[in-house]
């Protein structure tokens, strides 16, 4: 089992595994929400990760990360 924590490499770079660790722990995450109506949460999470896919700069893709990460540790079932 994978620690929420292993979407992030070491030296905080993105990679492909990094990406698709992390959006399945996303996905995952949307069968635990309380306040918010889980397949919004679920679209919300496809079209963001769509909408990034075309990210050519490390520390915009660096940056999409955190944010994925701070939505996966809040853990509370609300979207900011």
């Amino acid at each position: 089992m994978l620690c929420k924590e292993t979407f992030l490499d070491r030296n905080m770079q993105w990679s492909r595994q990094a990406v698709l660790s992390l959006y399945r722990q996303l996905m995952r995450q949307s069968s635990s929400l309380q306040y918010t109506d889980q397949e919004f949460y679920r679209r919300y999470i496809r079209n963001e990760f769509k909408k990034n896919m075309m990210l050519r700069s490390e520390e915009e893709k660096l940056q999409q990360l955190q944010k994925g990460r701070h939505y996966l540790k809040k853990a509370h079932g609300v979207l900011v």
